[in-house]
């Protein structure tokens, strides 16, 4: 049982990282009308980052230590798709270029 709640952990440390990602975007989305959508994205960035703290501080050290797995792996996975995406794409800018 203890594996299972640990695996769950994980998954739920994986989702509140996309979820803080999701937030975090929210700065970048909504820039051309931050004056105006400051309050929304803030509440975002906060509520996630609050839930994110308040769920590793509830929960035992084993499960804890699965969470916070969860959040570092998916968040390495988001960043490694970067510089993946920048090489996709230059590649398929010299491809067109060539005609």
């Amino acid at each position: 049982m203890t594996a299972l709640l640990q695996i769950a952990a994980f998954a739920l440390g994986s989702y509140l990282s996309i979820r803080m990602i999701v937030a975090l975007h929210g700065i970048a989305d909504l820039w051309f009308m931050i004056d105006k959508a400051w309050p929304r994205v803030l509440s975002g960035v906060l509520a996630w980052g609050a839930a994110i703290g308040v769920i590793a501080w509830l929960m035992d050290r084993p499960y804890q230590t699965a969470f916070v797995w969860g959040l570092l792996t998916y968040l390495v996975f988001y960043l490694s798709l970067l510089p993946l995406a920048r090489l996709y794409f230059s590649a398929r800018r010299t491809d067109r270029d060539i005609d």
